[in-house]
């Protein structure tokens, strides 16, 4: 029987020789967990030591004293990490701990009442696999532990209740399993688990679920979030105290737990609070709040909120809000909240806000607004809002604005229509349809019913007027490129943009050097005018323009010719039409100014008045002509 035995592993260990093992294949794994088969027969501790570590690549290092080197010991190891190996050898007498390419040996000490380590592995029932990530707690104590990947635990469980401890393994799609340790344990435990197939069934679900919910769990917290991936209970405590997250009387566990008391040194943790929560600095709680949370910093809410939130900066949820909300800085809801929402900043919510909001710097709702919403500086909606806002800075609406009016100190913004009045000190916008008035410095919509009046007006269809600086209207509007000529400037361009009933003037003109000259005469300017109609093809003229007049570089010297232009616009073809007119022209120069450049070098007009003024400026009038041609 014994040369079978002897047989038997000889071909085992010929095999195992031929095909490398983990830890020819991976030298970075931990000497423990190395994996060798091994035949002791009748062999002192020393020599099986000294076979266990020529195998695996190690050597031991201990104090002969404290081993029985002599005592004959027998094993039969196919497989086996070197961990389990010591275990049978010395029956937890022994304690291992790695250094480099040695493994030290101590003698483990005695069993304590206040504190218990247990230490083993979790194997997957059918496969053998030993599983990595998996949770292993006493719900007592709530200390706990996660498999590292070699599927090896060890957990320090403080103050055992009574001499026998029952352990809970769990994990994502796995059976839940107990394990009970006699008093007297200290060896080894392998823990067989298996899968549950109901639970493996709805895998995208659970973890869609649990996902949203991690909102707060980093890296540096990777076994607290693998506990609150594999541990469905939830789990209850009246109190709780945490100087940080996992760092108190719940420990690691504190994201699966709901506590009716939280009291936070720094910041804390939970699964959810049912009554007051109070954190120096910050509170988060991955459930449900219910009833008041006070933080010197920020409260973070995943699911729902029903009470009081009270923080220094911030209050954040991700579920419905109802209650009271007061931030110094920001309240933020991901979702529909009912609310009365203070804060010295903004108030933001990405669904439907129903409630008062006032914020000291500013109100964001990116669902509908269903009620006053007052703002030191801005007001933000994205969906339908049918109240008046009032900011003195900004208000935003994404969608529909009715029965109202925006009055805002710097800016505007509706996605959708209005129906009402916006008045803004800098920027007016409405995304869609506006019947009514824009006033500001900037305005724009893309269809406009009523008037804009502003330095800068832009839409895409206009009935109506715009009055200001410059008009555009991209549809049905009058936009006109000029190539003229004058009795003073052979070669001027022009730009009319806005509505026949009134337009806006871009000009420039160009008189090349002549008779001596070294340098061109140029001019810009601007002006205004209309052009009513006369007949289907024949347009009227009315222009009033005002034109500085330059020589080389620029100077700020007055040099201006001023027109008013009245002729008539003939369209000929589709998009091109000549024009022709009189002028009557207004000259005001500098008599200081050293550079003057000589205007009438072919032609001089007849001026029917000059005169020079007390303030040095000379103004000559005559009367003149121009005649071009117009494109667009």
């Amino acid at each position: 029987m014994k040369t079978n035995r002897t047989l038997l592993f000889l071909v085992v260990l010929l095999l195992t020789l031929l095909t490398p093992g983990k830890a020819a294949e991976d030298p970075k794994t931990p000497l423990l967990e190395r994996v060798i088969t091994i035949n002791l027969e009748q062999e002192t501790i020393a020599s099986a030591l000294k076979k266990i570590g020529e195998q695996a690549g190690f050597t031991f290092s201990y104090n002969s004293d404290i081993l029985a080197s002599n005592k004959l010991v027998s094993y039969n190891a196919v497989n086996k990490p070197v961990r389990e190996i010591l275990d049978h050898i010395f029956k937890g007498s022994i304690q291992y701990k790695e250094r480099r390419k040695h493994i030290i040996l101590t003698k483990a000490k005695d069993i304590s009442k206040d504190t218990r380590k247990l230490s083993g592995y979790i194997i997957d029932e059918a496969t053998g696999e030993r599983l990595k990530n998996v949770s292993i707690y006493d719900p007592i104590s709530l200390s706990s532990a996660v498999t590292d990947a070699y599927g090896f635990f060890q957990i320090e469980i403080e103050k055992p209740s009574n001499e026998e401890i029952s352990l809970t393994v769990q994990k994502l799609n796995y059976s839940d399993t107990v394990v009970m340790v006699p008093g007297d344990g200290r060896g080894l435990l392998n823990v067989p688990i298996r899968i549950d197939k109901e639970k493996f069934n709805v895998i995208a679900d659970s973890v869609g679920k649990k996902l949203k919910r991690f909102w707060i769990v980093t890296k540096s917290a990777t076994i607290q979030a693998i506990n609150m991936i594999n541990i469905d209970d939830t789990l209850h405590r009246h109190f709780q105290f945490s100087l940080i997250p996992f760092i108190g009387t719940n420990h690691k566990l504190s994201g699966n737990i709901t506590n009716d008391y939280s009291l936070n040194m720094l910041g804390g943790y939970s699964l959810g609070v049912e009554k007051l929560e109070i954190g120096g600095l910050f509170n988060t709680v991955r459930g449900d709040v219910h009833g008041v949370q006070i933080a010197g910093l920020f409260n973070g809410v995943a699911g729902k909120t029903r009470g009081v939130q009270l923080a220094g900066m911030l209050n954040s949820n991700f579920d419905y809000v109802e209650g009271v909300q007061a931030a110094g800085f920001l309240n933020f809801n991901a979702d529909t909240s009912r609310t009365v929402a203070l804060a010295g900043f903004l108030n933001l919510g990405l669904r439907d806000s129903r409630g008062w909001r006032a914020a000291g710097w500013g109100n964001a709702t990116l669902g509908k607004q269903e009620g006053p919403s007052l703002a030191g500086l801005f007001n933000f909606s994205t969906d339908n809002a049918s109240t008046t806002q009032v900011a003195g800075m900004l208000n935003f609406t994404g969608r529909s604005f009715t029965d109202g009016a925006q009055v805002s100190g710097l800016v505007n913004f509706v996605g959708g229509n209005i129906d009402g009045a916006q008045v803004s000190g800098l920027l007016n916008v409405v995304g869609k349809r506006i019947r009514g008035v824009q006033l500001g410095v900037v305005n724009y919509a893309t269809k406009v019913r009523g008037t804009q009046i502003g330095l800068l007006n832009i839409s895409d269809s206009i009935q109506g007027v715009p009055v200001g600086f410059l008009s555009i209207t991209s549809r049905g509007g009058y936009h006109k490129i000029e190539v003229s000529a004058d009795e003073v400037f052979y070669t001027n361009v022009a730009f009319r943009t806005g509505v026949r009933q009134f337009y806006n003037i871009l000009t420039a003109g160009a008189k090349p050097e002549t008779f001596g000259d070294e340098e061109t005469i140029w001019t810009f300017g601007y002006g205004l005018g209309t052009a009513p109609k006369l007949s289907r093809k024949l347009f009227m003229n009315i222009d009033l323009t005002a034109n500085q007049v330059v020589k080389g570089n620029w100077t700020d010297a007055i040099n201006m010719i001023n027109k008013l232009y009245v002729g008539v616009d003939y369209q000929f073809a589709k998009k091109m039409s000549v024009t022709a007119g009189v002028t009557l022209n207004v000259h005001l120069t500098d008599v200081t100014y050293q550079d003057y450049p000589e205007l009438f070098t072919d032609y001089k007009p007849h001026f029917f008045s000059e005169h020079t003024y007390s303030n040095d400026i000379n103004s000559k009038m005559w009367w003149g002509g121009k005649i071009g041609i117009r494109f667009l």
